[in-house]
């Protein structure tokens, strides 16, 4: 279901784009009206001639409407009654109220509200507040206390889906403590019909910083649900799921990596629990509720390796576009332009890139071509279709048989780019027959594999006309990672069904079945037809939650991210000397993040904390969270000790670019304990206020021990805002610094950033 706001072909019409009625009608099958609060006599006639096919006035879903918002000071700016369709299945008036500056089109405070035409059920909501990014970040609420307004949001102003529903957190995992004031909760609440999970409706719900609902959305369909009264239990289900569970080995290269780990691909076992089975005969279901097709090999396009097309000296521009044009049918075409690279993306080798346009002026269509200039493999060809014609229903519904194509494609790749056709793979994921007479494209996919693995990288992918059969269009890559002659020693398939089966849960759910393609059909012909859905009744088993994709190492046994390529713990256990800690708050901060981690399942507060491991929590602080690490693998290492592979290169080499380091020192030392008063320079760099440290002589201060230091301006800086604690007459610039104390001064920075960002700054870079 798309969300509400995405308007299909029923056009909503704001105020600043309204257009004359009478055109929007012509223009939109379904019924979808807009006006101005005070708009003409035209438009409420208009909106008169939709409301009589409602059961619901505008005067009462407008009643219903404003219990939800403070109407003193706003101005009703629109209002619009919308039709049913496809997409959203129930007609719905819908209200705007707007708070505008004084003298000015700015808006300080705006509500939206949506209430079904029928029912007077609250359907959507939205709510934008200029001043909510002032909340200081100490006053942000919780999670658990996010969740406790979404409850009771939905128990006040919609009691009957609230008891339709259910909260749904198994598929998302509980969020981080937020490092920033401007940010929200969303929840899902999951309807519930006979006792029985429908993923597919429900309401989403999002809660900001200082409590506020700022979004409500409701997704409902009028469903006809499977009757199955002999269904196999969830225990059943369950030996089910996990006896047909199959995991299959591949490689993986973790995109954030950098350096020369950047090209080094892990084996290991993906999520193997991507099917359903039935609830009423446990068999097998793919993600279209199809019978799951035996999972067969892949198949090779070619069983041995085939020569080159070419070899010896690089093709010239010439002998590229002769050897193109024999291989393609581009009569009628002459050549617009070449470009020649050395080093192409696609292959990291030499390609001509062609490009052909026809020789007909009054149907003017283009040809493009990239052609290896050692091997003359191609590397990628399109070609514009002639005109769309009308077509007659009787030779639309001749189509090309599937079956057919795939050996086309494969005999394509052999003919087109034989020095890959021994690493590429027919997918068993290819579509099937439904898709091409559903659809004037039909696609087909290869992958690369390494001996009998799937690769990192690599593929190629076909889009076929499907009545003519024509090739439309072909691309190739292949990465430039390295594999090993032979795989290193692994974890079995079903050891590693077994280990995803520890993360499983199994549940009972009611999936839409897949709309048929004549129901398809009237959607694309008749914008306001809505067409009956009905559900079946299925298991699921689902994984643990995390907020990061993750794969089994299958050398190891471990559990990866996808993302940086490091261990992960899908349970992180709660450090032992923790619990009652004046810092316990700010330390879990930390340590949620990673900056920290558990010796002997301990957090030890008083060990000193290093250099390495405050930059990382500073940067991942001032990237949302993330390190997002954008540089090349070769990236010089500005440290001779923080070199590219370290834990710490791309904190450091972020802190380096945003000025919160010395890059003209040789040594970080990342490791060594970091002191007080580096703590504060980096605090005050991380803030934005190195230049105004620089004055430090205009800076009175009380502290009697920080003359002569070399960030005195800093410490001053930091001191006075509060981040960094003192007794108010020394500072102890050398002493180094606990956990405890630099967790206590890292969430002192996030409060201070927070005002910051909602105040002006005099003297910030």
């Amino acid at each position: 279901m798309k969300p509400w706001f995405i308007r299909s072909s029923s056009v909503l019409l704001t105020a600043s784009l309204l257009l004359p009625i009478a055109h929007a009608q012509a223009q939109t099958p379904s019924t979808s009206v807009s006006k101005m609060a005070s708009g003409s006599t035209q438009g409420n006639n208009t909106v008169f001639a939709a409301a009589s096919k409602v059961k619901l006035t505008k005067e009462a879903a407008l009643s219903i409407a404003s219990k939800l918002v403070p109407t003193s000071g706003l101005e009703l700016s629109n209002v619009s009654l919308r039709s049913a369709d496809s997409w959203r299945t129930f007609p719905e008036w819908s209200f705007s109220w707007v708070k505008k500056e004084a003298n000015s089109q700015d808006i300080n405070l705006s509500y939206s509200v949506s209430i079904h035409a029928d029912t007077g059920e609250l359907t959507s909501y939205s709510r934008y507040d200029r001043t909510d990014s002032s909340l200081p970040y100490a006053k942000r609420i919780s999670y658990q206390q996010a969740k406790g307004f979404a409850e009771n949001f939905l128990a006040k102003y919609n009691a009957g889906k609230a008891d339709e529903t259910r909260l749904y957190l198994r598929d998302m995992p509980e969020p981080k403590t937020p490092l920033n004031n401007d940010f929200s909760y969303t929840f899902r609440f999951v309807r519930v019909v006979n006792g029985v999970l429908f993923p597919d409706n429900g309401i989403d719900i999002s809660v900001n910083g200082a409590g506020t609902v700022t979004n409500y959305s409701l997704s409902w369909n009028d469903v006809n649900f499977e009757k199955a009264t002999d269904t196999i239990s969830e225990e059943e289900a369950e030996k089910k799921l996990f006896g047909l569970a199959k995991a299959s080995l591949s490689y993986q290269l973790a995109w954030e990596r950098t350096g020369a780990d950047r090209n080094k691909p892990i084996l290991g076992y993906m999520n193997p629990f991507t099917f359903y089975v039935d609830a009423v005969d446990g068999k097998a279901l793919g993600p279209s509720l199809s019978p799951r097709s035996s999972t067969t090999d892949p198949i090779p396009v070619s069983t041995k390796k085939l020569p080159a097309r070419h070899s010896g000296k690089a093709l010239s521009q010439d002998e590229a576009v002769n050897m193109v044009t024999n291989l393609f049918d581009l009569n009628g075409y002459k050549l617009r332009s070449s470009n020649y690279s050395e080093s192409d993306y696609r292959s990291n080798r030499p390609v001509w890139n062609l490009e052909f346009m026809s020789e007909s002026k009054s149907d003017v269509r283009y040809a493009y071509v990239s052609i290896d200039a050692e091997t003359g493999d191609i590397y990628s060809y399109n070609k514009d279709l002639p005109m769309v014609k009308e077509k007659d229903s009787e030779k639309s519904a001749k189509k090309q048989n599937p079956e057919k194509l795939k050996e086309k494609a494969m005999e394509s790749i052999r003919k087109w780019t034989p020095t890959s056709a021994n690493v590429l793979f027919l997918n068993d994921n290819n579509p099937g027959d439904e898709q091409i007479y559903n659809s004037d494209r039909y696609h087909i996919s290869f992958t690369r594999y390494i001996g009998d693995i799937m690769a990192a990288s690599g593929s190629a992918f076909f889009s076929f006309d499907t009545e003519s059969g024509e090739i439309l269009s072909y691309s190739t890559e292949s990465g430039s990672e390295s594999y090993p002659e032979q795989p290193p020693k692994h974890i079995s398939a079903e050891e590693a069904v077994d280990a995803w089966s520890k993360e499983a849960e199994v549940e009972a759910v009611y999936m839409l079945t897949p709309l048929t393609p004549e129901e398809q059909q009237k959607i694309q012909q008749q914008s306001s037809y809505t067409p009956k859905r009905s559900a079946k009744l299925v298991y699921r088993a689902t994984t643990t939650p995390l907020d990061q994709p993750y794969f089994l190492d299958a050398t190891t046994g471990e559990w990866r991210s996808l993302a940086s390529g490091k261990t992960l713990s899908l349970h992180r256990a709660a450090p032992e000397d923790l619990k009652g800690h004046p810092a316990e708050k700010e330390l879990m901060l930390m340590y949620e993040y990673d900056a920290l981690s558990l010796e002997d399942g301990k957090i030890m507060p008083q060990k000193q904390i290093t250099r390495g491991e405050m930059i990382e929590m500073l940067m991942i602080s001032l990237n949302q969270g993330r390190h997002y690490p954008m540089y090349a693998a070769d990236r010089k290492a500005t440290y001779s000790d923080v070199a590219n592979g370290s834990r710490y290169f791309s904190a450091v080499e972020s802190a380096v670019d945003r000025g919160l380091l010395d890059k003209n020192a040789s040594k970080l030392n990342p490791d060594e304990a970091i002191n007080r008063e580096e703590l504060a320079d980096m605090i005050v760099r991380a803030l934005g206020y190195s230049k105004l440290a620089d004055y430090s002589g205009m800076f009175q201060s009380q502290l009697t021990d920080i003359t002569g230091t070399k960030h005195r301006g800093s410490i001053v800086i930091a001191t006075t805002l509060g981040i960094v604690p003192t007794d108010k007459q020394t500072f102890q610039p050398q002493a180094k610094v606990s956990r405890a104390d630099a967790a206590i001064t890292f969430t002192r920075f996030l409060e201070k950033r927070g005002e910051q960002d909602t105040q002006p700054i005099v003297f910030r870079d």
